[in-house]
């Protein structure tokens, strides 16, 4: 049976030794959710690869709630310490529908702080500690062809460097797949978004020090709605912050000036980032991604289950898109080991039934949350 095979023409390929792998899951994406699914799955005695393309990493500063934290602490006790990941966040300074700033100290969050992390490092300390756990990396792989077969799932991948005419490749052979791959994975199976996200987040860093009239940049994250929107500023490790806008496509679309005028004119406008801007605003960068909620008609099907991002990518005024990457990473690695030791197909797939139920409800729980605020700004 061919579920639908992904093919992507690519105008320069670069020989990769060609190798067969035969694995019992194959994992498709090296963020947070693919690297703690392959390495729960390792861990529990399944042959795991995991393969990864830079190219649809994303970049930046994130936040990891004090719970995420906790999670990932309970695999690696010294992750953040060895990694010398981020900077901690020891309290949030909001002004979202109050007269005045409210400031929130992690000393009261049961979990402890969050830690503002860089992205790309992040998701490679993770990596690691999955490939520490017996996880076959395949790094700097592009997917182009997935096919089912039978009970079998047939990958072919390219290097992601490339030279013309090369037809060479590595295949791997698996009997699960996970789809991994955030947003993007729409493309592997046949499945789509139940609904393309309505906002857009604008993002640059604001590396130029502050002037005297702001608290010293260190371990603050700052909240601010408008009323097109809303911004926050993560610390970063050298001093300055990264910076966000997350309002409607719409909003952008109509601007009159170009992209980071209006970028920069929106900032001055806020009260709690607008001392952040330095007159060094004209060297800025800014990069976008769509930032609204976004869910998945399927979450599982015949031999494929999707976690993270892949599965549900909440909206980013929750701050918790890697703890939930996290905790649907986990459910989904339960829901395959039962699927590999020894389950008929009706398990199998009753047991992925209970995990779309799980995330689907924590879907429902996080449209409330983005409902009641956004219907505040």
């Amino acid at each position: 049976m061919n579920l639908g095979i992904f093919q992507v023409q690519q105008p320069a390929l670069q020989r990769m030794p060609g190798l067969s792998r035969s694995l019992d899951i194959a994992v498709v994406g090296g963020g947070p959710a693919g690297a703690i699914c392959a390495l729960m799955l390792a861990r529990g005695g399944a042959r795991v690869g995991l393969v990864h393309w830079g190219g649809y990493a994303a970049g930046g500063i994130e936040l990891v709630s004090g719970h995420a934290r906790h999670l990932i602490e309970r695999y690696s006790p010294d992750f953040f310490q060895k990694a010398s990941l981020g900077v901690e966040v020891h309290e949030t300074i909001s002004l979202w529908d109050t007269p005045e700033p409210v400031t929130f100290n992690a000393m009261f969050n049961p979990w402890g702080a969050g830690i503002a992390i860089e992205r790309p490092l992040f998701d490679r300390a993770l990596r690691d500690v999955a490939c520490m756990a017996g996880v076959l990396i395949i790094d700097d792989a592009k997917i182009v062809g997935i096919e089912r077969s039978g009970d079998q799932w047939h990958l072919l991948m390219r290097s992601a460097a490339a030279t013309v005419g090369d037809e060479a490749g590595s295949h791997a052979s698996a009997s699960f797949l996970v789809l991994a791959t955030g947003r993007v994975a729409a493309q592997f199976v046949d499945r789509s978004p139940v609904a393309e996200p309505s906002k857009i987040a604008l993002m640059t860093f604001l590396r130029t020090p502050v002037s005297g009239s702001v608290p010293s940049p260190g371990n603050t994250l700052y909240v601010e709605g408008m009323d097109n929107g809303w911004w926050y500023a993560l610390p970063v490790g050298d001093g300055s912050y990264f910076a966000g806008f997350c309002t409607d496509r719409d909003e952008v679309k109509k601007r009159p000036a170009s992209l980071k005028e209006f970028f920069v004119r929106e900032l001055r406008n806020t009260r709690l980032l607008a001392p952040l801007l330095s007159a060094a605003s004209g060297k800025i960068q800014i990069s976008g991604r769509m930032a609204g909620a976004q869910v998945f008609d399927r979450m599982s099907g015949e031999g494929w289950i999707a976690v993270g991002d892949a599965a549900y990518a909440p909206d980013p005024l929750s701050g918790m898109g890697i703890e939930l990457a996290i905790e649907s990473a986990q459910l989904g690695a339960h829901a395959l080991l039962k699927a590999t030791q020894g389950s008929t197909q009706p398990h199998a797939l009753m047991g992925f039934a209970e995990y779309e139920d799980a995330i689907r409800e924590r879907v429902s729980r996080q449209e409330k949350t983005a409902a009641y605020h956004y219907g505040r700004l």
